[in-house]
């Protein structure tokens, strides 16, 4: 069977190439033409890949691979960028947001001009115990929202500065009551190396530390955090990872204080001072973002007058 069909394939061939007359030299022709063929296409596959060497090594160059790595950044350089991120040009339009974490047994009580708190002797039973305080801060007006070790909600406390004084309104969520009062407004502070200054009006007193929180733009956190660096004494401690960021690193004051900073940007990512840690946030002054600055007085709550300030 396979006999007859390659003998009936042969004739079939034979008798469509009958007429058919190939031109002398077609061969060598053919030949030569695979030949040249073949060189140019090793020419072509041979400059295709000095172009593809060629585009590695700028890419290398722009990502560094193969520059030598950028020496280390000197604790001047970085304290020096950090102070000019916290500037207040550098932080008026940003809303600072930074949560406090406290001690346990804690307290923080709303007053006039304030808060009062910082011993944790016998907070554990206190009806003012904080686990951790959120703090906005943008332009001289500021927000505290405070949170038990169960996450309930404490108090709100809102001051808004205006023509030399604060108003203020607070909201006590366990008695149902609420506040105003106004009070001469906060100027910027000059905390003391390490331990903040003394509280004064319009500032905050946060756990044992003291650390007076002025208004206005640039004050808040950004101005002590300048005024602590301004001290010296501190070195870059190289990276941690802090909120998800791999972080700069800051040490002083005996360890006592740790600042963690973002590398694009130096803004701060968080501060601990002691046991007290705080974590930093700088949000764009959008109209969603501005209106967690303000306090509601619930339906239904009691006005009453203000405590005094022990």
């Amino acid at each position: 069977m396979n006999t007859d069909i390659e003998d009936r394939l042969r004739t079939d061939m034979e008798r469509f190439t009958r007429d058919v007359r190939v031109p002398p030299g077609l061969a060598l022709q053919a030949c030569r033409h695979n030949r040249k063929r073949r060189k140019t296409v090793r020419v072509a596959v041979a400059s295709g890949a000095a172009t593809a060497v060629a585009g590695a090594v700028a890419i290398a160059g722009v990502s560094g691979v193969f520059s030598s790595a950028p020496a280390a950044q000197t604790t001047a350089y970085v304290i020096r960028h950090v102070e000019n991120a916290l500037a207040p040009a550098s932080v008026r339009d940003l809303i600072d947001v930074s949560r406090m974490v406290f001690p346990p047994g804690t307290p923080q009580e709303p007053v006039a001009g304030g808060l009062n708190g910082g011993s944790t002797a016998g907070g554990a039973s206190s009806p003012w115990t904080v686990a951790y305080m959120l703090h906005w801060d943008y332009q001289g007006s500021q927000r505290y929202s405070a949170y038990s070790p169960s996450g309930r909600h404490v108090f709100d406390m809102e001051l808004s500065t205006g023509n030399g004084s604060a108003s203020q309104t607070t909201v006590i969520y366990g008695d149902r009551t609420w506040w105003t009062a106004t009070v001469p407004a906060g100027q910027p502070g000059s905390p003391g190396c390490g331990q903040g200054s003394p509280a004064s009006s319009g500032s905050g007193r946060v756990a044992s530390t003291s650390i007076g929180l002025g208004n206005g733009p640039g004050n808040g956190w950004p101005a002590f955090i300048r005024s602590q660096l301004s001290c010296g004494a501190y070195t870059v401690a190289g990276r941690q990872v802090a909120d998800g960021i791999d972080a700069i690193k800051i040490t002083g004051q005996a360890g006592r204080l740790t600042l963690f900073v973002n590398p694009a940007s130096y803004l701060p990512i968080q501060l601990d001072i002691g046991p007290l840690r705080m974590s930093f946030q700088w949000l764009p002054a959008t109209p969603a973002n501005l209106a967690q600055l303000n306090v509601s007085v619930p339906a239904g709550y009691q006005q009453v007058p203000p405590p005094a300030q022990s």
